[in-house]
């Protein structure tokens, strides 16, 4: 299925505001997965993990455990650009979407044992694909996310505001 690049990343963020994820994180998970597409599929992954209680660990430079990793990136990202180094995710192996969130702000990606380490790397901005070819259960999955986002069809919300009403004369 061919999309457009900002289909891609308006259905994305709907995606991770429909389990939780706060607009600011929602907004970069949804930039860097339209940067790569190529990332959809790890995304998917990551949406379906429940929310859980993050463990920072700020004595030694920034050591995180139970990282979310759709909520909880930027708190990396504010690390590294204020220097507290090294940022060390626990436990954490390497996917097509740290490695694209990591690109979009310029942070480099490395592996050391069963954890991630991310250090300041080169600011280059990534280009943005116009249209990606996206598998149809892919993008169907994504929708199902995205559907989380709706107001219930009922009746008190329709009262509320909620949908066309009765009659639709606009």
């Amino acid at each position: 299925m061919n999309i457009s690049g900002n289909e891609l990343q308006m259905m994305v963020l709907k995606a991770c505001r429909g389990i939780g994820i706060p607009v600011a994180q929602a907004k970069d998970v949804a930039r860097a997965v339209a940067a790569s597409p190529e990332s959809l599929e790890a995304l998917l992954l990551h949406l379906a993990q429940p929310l859980q209680e993050v463990n920072f660990d700020f004595s030694k430079g920034l050591k995180i455990k139970k990282i979310c990793l759709l909520r909880d990136f930027s708190t990396c990202v504010d690390a590294i650009q204020s220097e507290t180094v090294p940022v060390v995710i626990k436990s954490q192996l390497s996917d097509p979407l740290i490695v694209a969130m990591a690109a979009l702000h310029g942070i480099n990606v490395a592996a050391s044992g069963t954890d991630l380490v991310l250090m300041k790397g080169s600011a280059k901005t990534p280009s943005f694909s116009k249209r990606s070819n996206v598998d149809l259960n892919n993008w169907t999955v994504l929708c199902n996310y995205a559907a989380l986002t709706y107001v219930p069809e009922t009746e008190a919300s329709r009262l509320g505001g909620a949908g066309a009403g009765l009659t639709d004369n606009d």
